[in-house]
């Protein structure tokens, strides 16, 4: 279903973006802000490698895939949408393969922290770099990453994987 769903307008395949993971050298930043990537090509070799107890570790990697990408893109981008329409593609075929419902919410995913996204344009301007966020950081009211500030309640946290391009033209 992932595979075969194709763009109409453009005749363009929605998985082709998802296939492998955005390259270090050209989105440094991806791997800053995600920390857990996952393409499909990833998620083949788990299924190969019979690495999914049941149909629900190897959705949670999808959905995985799916909301890394709403992370990193802005949302009406062509990878943010593509997303959306890879996400409900293959929850539709996994209720239907198994009579379960696999529908999960998509949303919109909440941007970065103002602090964050200035300190990722100031780093690319002056040419220094970004720390990676710790694990259990969350965000102050301020946007400053801080271990013990409580996670707002419109920020999703969700285990860090695979995402794209800030404007979605290539990538994750």
């Amino acid at each position: 279903a992932v595979e075969a769903s194709v763009d109409p307008e453009y005749g363009r395949r929605h998985c082709d973006l998802f296939l492998d993971l955005p390259s270090k050298r050209d989105y440094p930043d991806y791997y800053v802000i995600i920390r857990q990537p996952i393409a499909m090509k990833t998620i083949r070799r788990n299924v190969k490698a019979h690495r999914y107890a049941n149909v629900t570790d190897f959705h949670r990697d999808w959905k995985l895939m799916f909301d890394n990408a709403r992370t990193y893109n802005e949302e009406g981008s062509m990878v943010y949408d593509d997303a959306c329409v890879l996400q409900r593609a293959l929850e539709a075929t996994l209720s239907e393969k198994t009579g379960e419902n696999f529908t999960t919410p998509m949303g919109t995913q909440s941007p970065l922290p103002a602090a964050f996204s200035a300190a990722l344009q100031q780093s690319a301007a002056s040419g220094t770099s970004v720390a990676p966020i710790s694990p259990g950081a969350t965000f102050a009211s301020n946007g400053v990453a801080s271990p013990t500030a409580p996670v707002p309640a419109d920020m999703h946290v969700r285990p860090p994987g695979f995402g794209g391009t800030p404007n979605g033209t290539s990538g994750h």
